[in-house]
């Protein structure tokens, strides 16, 4: 597990570890779809990007009204989200709770 302890940030190499848990993590955003739910409303799913590699995202309705702005806005976004394994159990995605700004660490 690669983690930050100054940040509380998770890298993504080590979300593995983490499955049905709440999680904060950090990436450059790769790719972006935008697609509708199943009652028209829109949704967002990211791909996240960060030096020990890459993890899918999904922003559900509420989750994409809330911060769909950001997801543009920022091309490194920090999200905090709930591992969710796929039902293969072979991989998992991350349930965005929320997405914005990284934040920064000051030296000290």
């Amino acid at each position: 597990m690669v983690y930050d302890r100054s940040s509380g940030v998770l890298a993504q190499g080590g979300l593995s570890e983490h499955i049905g848990e709440t999680v904060v993590t950090c990436g450059l955003v790769v790719e972006q779809r935008t697609h509708h739910q199943i009652t028209g409303e829109p949704m967002k799913f990211l791909t996240l990007a960060d030096w020990t590699g890459m993890v899918e995202t999904e922003l559900f309705a509420q989750t994409y009204k809330s911060y769909g702005l950001a997801t543009a806005r920022y091309p490194v976004l920090e999200v905090a989200a709930t591992v969710e394994p796929f039902e293969n159990g072979r991989g998992f995605s991350l349930r965005v709770l929320r997405a914005g700004k990284p934040r920064h660490r000051t030296r000290l």
